[in-house]
C-alpha cells in the first residue's frame, strides 16, 4: 500500500492495556475512551457572578446568541468518563487487590495506557488515562442455569485522557511506555 492510501479501519477486537504493572493482562474490553468538551459563559456575556450557587456550564438563554462567536480557551473545559475495563476472572488478582490497595491508601495513581493494534499485532493508536484509581469492582453474575464465562470489571477514574502519538517504544519491546 503507498503512503498517501488511507488505511483501512483497524479491528476493535485487537487491543492491550497497561495497567502499570509488570504483569501484561488481557481484558475482553474496554469502555470510555471519550472526550466532551464543555464550554462556560464569561461574566459579561451571561450578566452574573460566579456564586457558586449554579454550575459552571449552566446552558441559560445565552446560548443562542453565544454559539456563533468562538470562546475563549480558559472557557473550555474537557470532561471523561470512568475508563472500564473487563476481563474474565482466573487465578489472577491484580484488579481486586489494586482496589484494595487504593482503599488501603497504599499505592498511588497510575498512568493506563490503551493500544489498538493492527491486524499484525503492531501498535497503530493509543490513549493514556492520567492519575487513575480504582473507584469500583463488579464481580461475576452467577447463573447457575445458564452456561458463560464469569467476568469481573474493574471501573477507573482518572484526570483526563490523552492521545498518544509516539508508539515507537511499544513497537520496538512491545510492552513498553510509549510516553
Amino acid at each position: 500500500m503507498a503512503a498517501d492510501e488511507p488505511a483501512d479501519p483497524y479491528p476493535s477486537h485487537r487491543f492491550v492495556v497497561d495497567i502499570g504493572t509488570d504483569e501484561r493482562l488481557g481484558f475482553a474490553a474496554v469502555r470510555g475512551l471519550s472526550v466532551r468538551v464543555e464550554v462556560a459563559p464569561d461574566e459579561a456575556e451571561t450578566g452574573a457572578s460566579d456564586t457558586g450557587d449554579s454550575p459552571w456550564w449552566d446552558f441559560g438563554d445565552w446560548f443562542d446568541q453565544y454559539r456563533e462567536s468562538l470562546p475563549s480557551t480558559e472557557r473550555r473545559r474537557t470532561q471523561s468518563p470512568n475508563l472500564q475495563l473487563q476481563r474474565g476472572v482466573g487465578d489472577d488478582t491484580t484488579l481486586w487487590d489494586w482496589l484494595q490497595e487504593w482503599v488501603a491508601g497504599t499505592v498511588k495513581p497510575r498512568t493506563v495506557h490503551v493500544i489498538l493494534l493492527d491486524g499484525a499485532g503492531r501498535p497503530v493508536r493509543g490513549w493514556r488515562c492520567l492519575a487513575a484509581t480504582p473507584v469500583e469492582w463488579s464481580g461475576p453474575e452467577l447463573v447457575a442455569d445458564r452456561s458463560g464465562v464469569a467476568t469481573e470489571e474493574l471501573e477507573l477514574a482518572h484526570e483526563g485522557l490523552e492521545a498518544v502519538s509516539d508508539l515507537s517504544a511499544w513497537r520496538d519491546e512491545g510492552d513498553g511506555d510509549p510516553e
